[in-house]
């Protein structure tokens, strides 16, 4: 790993006084719930690697990313205690460059066994001494056909089946996510009916395979929300980081 990314006084006097702001609210939120803390996934896509070394300095040690080549990046220039979430579409080619990724801890978007058996086997072949990579399986709650995820029962049952075995030592069983349907996410009302149906989701599994999945779901718009129903996490971006630059202007150093 190469040395510190420097940064500028004034960005770190901003990003950690808006990062602490969102972590209070979801503090807030989460014991109003009055149940177990909820993590804060800092989405850092398309933001220099200064600012995630400025949210490290200041404690931080979870990272969302969402395009792969740019967290393979990122974790070779940061430090390796960062524990990176890939949260972003999965395609099967990809799945070696993710799991050659040491400290890659999450995948949050796995949608396929292929991809499940795809994962397990390159990290097993370049990283067996690391942990085994903990997935969410992306479930599709809002049906719709440009979003990713199972919906399907006997595919998502065969998904927590073969993460759950004791064969497959380089990947592992964490939870279920999912992304709620804009509208939803955006409408007044008491309940978010794409996190009701991932609460069910996890209901079923739990009670068929005896785990303890946690629930990724809520996100800038709809974080307080997801809270409510029953999230363990949520991934926030634009709240911490501000607005992101195109992809084509995007800059890591």
């Amino acid at each position: 790993m190469s040395q510190k990314i420097p940064y500028d006084s004034q960005r770190q006097a901003a990003l950690t006084q808006q990062f602490d702001h969102v972590k209070a609210m979801i503090d807030t939120e989460s014991k109003a719930r009055a149940t177990e803390p909820v993590s804060l996934l800092a989405v850092s896509k398309l933001k220099p690697a200064s600012d995630i070394q400025i949210l490290y300095d200041h404690g931080v040690r979870e990272f969302g990313e969402n395009y792969v080549q740019e967290l393979v990046e990122k974790s070779e220039l940061l430090p390796s205690d960062i524990k990176w979430h890939f949260i972003g579409g999965l395609q099967t080619n990809k799945c070696k460059d993710l799991a050659k990724v040491a400290n890659l801890a999450y995948i949050e978007t796995l949608d396929s066994l292929k991809k499940a058996k795809k994962l397990n086997e390159a990290r097993g072949k370049y990283q067996p001494d690391q942990p085994a990579i903990a997935c969410d399986i992306q479930i599709n709650t809002s049906h719709e056909d440009q979003k990713s995820g199972l919906q399907n029962e006997s595919e998502i049952f065969e998904m927590v089946q073969y993460l759950i075995s004791e064969e497959n030592k380089y990947v592992s069983l964490s939870g279920l996510m999912t992304i709620g349907s804009w509208d939803v996410s955006h409408a007044e009302g008491e309940e978010n009916k794409d996190f009701s149906t991932l609460v069910e989701w996890k209901k079923k599994i739990d009670e068929k395979f005896g785990t303890k999945v946690r629930l990724s779901m809520g996100m800038s718009a709809d974080f307080k929300q997801a809270i409510k129903q029953g999230t363990s996490e949520v991934r926030i971006g634009t709240d911490i980081f501000g607005v992101r630059p195109p992809k084509d202007q995007a800059k890591i150093l």
